[in-house]
């Protein structure tokens, strides 16, 4: 495998417009693309000032184009990312890794590197084809390296609008997996509530909505269930006047004798329902 060179070297990127255009000339057969993974070779050849465009391969058959790669390494340690601007930070770490390049180099110190990346989708929502730019860098050598402004072919790239969208906004990380989903997704629920009503049907949305059949009463707990109010007092009359007779004086106390004309009935109800 011939050996690999970077996108371009000796420049550095001051913000997305620069990014963009360096894209776009990937794009156009200005630059070059990264199609495959560093080479150990490739790998020690990496320095300040190289910038690197490759295309993060797709689950997508039909968007293959066979320049894909599934994951770029550099061989080296990095810390966590930091976010600034719609770009992501990653600063060199100490490791074993480092200190073979170094060796390897002969070089015994190096300034720790720092990386820059920057991911879009091309023709979003067309298609979710993911480029990435890898821009490498020291504190030291950004007053030596170039920009787009000093080189001619560069600075004149026009970038189409909306051509490259940014994977870190708008939402397009995630929404990109799903493209062309949507059209063999069923249109969300709508709950009707009859208090709303009124309100709700004034929206310009004339899709079809699916009522949901209403639920059953929730059962009460004992101390949810409600107590009917007591009627007032009388006049003259006070709580003590409502107090229940103590049951041992209920149990001893004689019944009181039944008017005879209801002992008369019960005779007549006994003799009518005696067996003939």
């Amino acid at each position: 495998m011939p050996r690999q060179s970077p996108t371009i070297t000796s420049l550095r990127i001051r913000s997305v417009r620069d990014a963009e255009i360096i894209l776009h000339a990937v794009a156009l057969g200005l630059l070059p693309m990264v199609v495959h993974r560093l080479a150990d070779e490739e790998r020690l050849a990496l320095r300040p000032g190289c910038i690197y465009v490759w295309e993060e391969r797709s689950s997508n058959p039909l968007e293959a184009t066979g320049q894909e790669i599934q994951r770029f390494t550099e061989g080296r340690s990095w810390g966590p990312s930091r976010a600034r601007d719609n770009f992501l930070i990653y600063y060199e770490k100490d490791s074993p890794s480092r200190s073979s390049i170094l060796h390897r180099n002969n070089v015994r110190t190096a300034p720790q590197l720092i990386k820059q990346t920057y991911s879009v989708f091309i023709d979003y929502p067309k298609n979710s084809r993911k480029w990435h730019l890898n821009a490498y860098y020291t504190q030291d050598s950004l007053e030596s390296l170039h920009t787009i402004d000093d080189i001619p072919v560069l600075s004149r790239i026009e970038v189409p609008r909306n051509r490259y969208v940014c994977a870190r906004n708008n939402g397009a990380r995630r929404n990109a997996r799903h493209i062309g989903a949507s059209e063999h997704m069923l249109p969300p629920l709508v709950y009707h509530d009859a208090l709303t009503s009124s309100s709700s049907s004034s929206t310009d949305d004339d899709s079809p909505t699916y009522p949901i059949p209403p639920l059953p009463p929730v059962p009460l707990s004992p101390s949810q269930v409600p107590i009917p109010p007591v009627a007032p007092l009388p006049p003259g009359y006070t709580l003590t006047d409502r107090r229940l007779a103590p049951l041992e004086y209920l149990q001893n106390c004689s019944p009181k004798a039944r008017d005879p004309a209801d002992d008369e009935a019960l005779r007549q109800f006994q003799y009518t329902m005696s067996p003939l």
